[in-house]
């Protein structure tokens, strides 16, 4: 399963964030625009109607009226106005051009009148003013009702419709919202001319401050990668602007000076555990070699013995391993590098391995004259380690082939074997120390499981490599990859 990143998760997630924000600003803007621009129509239409209101005038009057309009917009090409007037249940004027759609019938009924005017219940309405005077205190206007305000779509045009009145005539004026639709587009087709480019401007911002933001966690990790087992005494810096990471810095070098601790301990008891052991195993297997000496031929006392001076030379060999994987884990594993002739050794490791399985076919792939520097003993330890390995987990009849190759900058020694192969599962374990791939045999191989882990400890300590190389179910190759140079 694939682990997304952490840093294109906070990328998205604030890019996300600054989108929807932007988005939501811009619907918030549009329609406040739109409101805006319709409260804009809304006066201009109550402004248009309200003073032919005054009095109750006649259909001659209205006609002149949308005249007027007519001529206001600019001309009949496109009407912008539509205007009826009613005078109780009577229709005074109508457009010629009102929308079919808006049925008459349908407009809302106006029921409250604009203060100051207030009518008594069931009180008649006022008179209206007399026609020959002009508005005055005396001859006061009709008092006008409270408009309503609507919007009106007729196929591919819409209007805004006003609908104003006093007691006797109700006037319904509408305005062709075309122009304001045309104001809306020009303003709308640079906005989503832009937002994708805003929108790109913000990944590529939440991008760079999601970077920015994971700096100091990239800084901990390259200096995390940094200490290696042979490098615990090294400590983290926390600088001036990592105030938010002083406490998982803090906490992690203590970590670290427990990690150290534990692991010194832990290389000084082995370094001494080995030490402790040589001189009584030594003694043990001289005591057992005199005894050896002084019993009787073929008696059960002398074969006990044997067995003893086995077991005893097998724990030898372990407590030398053990001593050379301490002095590796400390980083003092003593090298003594010189030119060493790799032909010669890894031929020397093939007669070895025929020996010890003369029923197994060894074939070598092993060109002449390859040198390079390495400690002598130690290399030889680990050329029986890979040896001894093809040996023990072979199967009968089964084959070793030793193929070495002088490449830039190096050789690579490949050392493969027939046999049961490794589990998939087993792999990722095969070099840790005391491993077996084959618990219920190590009596029989003679193996402990220290020869891999210590043997690729000798080859990192010479700056090269041992690794597991690929190859199908029925074979087993190990990869030992060495420089060139001597090593630092």
């Amino acid at each position: 399963m694939r682990i997304p990143s952490f840093r294109l998760k906070i990328a998205l997630g604030s890019g996300l964030l600054c989108a929807g924000s932007l988005l939501a600003a811009a619907w918030v803007f549009w329609n406040w625009t739109l409101h805006r621009e319709l409260d804009r129509v809304d006066r201009e239409l109550r402004n248009l109607g309200v003073q032919h209101l005054e009095r109750v005038n006649g259909g001659d009057h209205w006609a002149r009226f949308e005249n007027a309009l007519g001529f206001v917009a600019g001309g009949p090409e496109r009407p912008q106005f539509i205007l009826r007037v009613r005078h109780g249940d009577r229709e005074l004027h109508r457009s010629d051009h009102w929308p079919a759609s808006l049925d008459p019938q349908a407009l809302p009924d106006l029921t409250g009148y604009e203060p100051p005017y207030r009518p008594d219940p069931g009180a008649p309405p006022p008179p209206p003013p007399r026609r020959n005077e002009p508005i005055s205190e005396r001859n006061p206007a009709l008092p006008r009702k409270v408009p309503v305000f609507f919007t009106h779509r007729s196929g591919q045009q819409q209007w805004r419709v006003a609908i104003m009145g006093n007691p006797y005539l109700t006037l319904a004026l509408g305005a062709d919202l075309g122009p304001l639709d045309q104001e809306l587009t020009r303003l709308r087709t640079p906005f989503l001319t832009a937002l994708p480019v805003v929108l790109c401007l913000v990944g590529a911002g939440a991008w760079w401050l999601s970077s920015r933001a994971l700096r100091p966690v990239s800084l901990l990790t390259r200096s995390v990668e940094g200490i290696t087992a042979r490098g615990l005494d090294q400590r983290i810096v926390a600088t001036a602007h990592d105030r938010e990471f002083m406490r998982l810095i803090t906490v992690f070098n203590a970590m670290l000076d427990r990690l150290e601790k534990s692991f010194h301990q832990a290389g000084r008891f082995s370094a001494d555990a080995a030490h402790e052991l040589r001189t009584p195993l030594t003694i043990l297997q001289m005591d057992l070699e005199m005894a050896l000496q002084t019993a009787e031929s073929g008696s059960e006392t002398q074969r006990l013995c044997v067995r003893l001076i086995e077991e005893i030379s097998r724990l030898r060999a372990i407590q030398e391993k053990l001593l050379l994987l301490s002095q590796a884990d400390a980083g003092k594993l003593p090298l003594q590098p010189v030119d060493v002739d790799w032909s010669k050794a890894v031929r020397e490791a093939a007669d070895d391995a025929r020996s010890l399985a003369p029923h197994l076919r060894v074939e070598e792939r092993i060109p002449e004259d390859i040198h390079a520097p390495a400690d002598p003993i130690l290399l030889e330890q680990i050329l029986q380690n890979l040896a001894s390995n093809a040996v023990r987990y072979n199967e009968p009849g089964g084959q070793i082939e030793f193929a070495l190759v002088a490449k830039e900058g190096g050789l690579e020694l490949r050392v493969s074997n027939t046999g049961p192969g490794i589990p998939e599962e087993q792999r990722p374990r095969l070099f840790q120390r005391f491993h077996r791939g084959d618990p219920s045999r190590h009596r029989e191989t003679g193996g402990a499981g220290l020869g891999l882990s210590l043997s690729r400890e000798i080859a990192r300590a010479h700056g090269g490599e041992l690794a597991l190389g690929s190859d199908p179910a029925s074979r087993t190759t190990l990869v030992l990859t060495w420089p060139s140079g001597a090593p630092g």
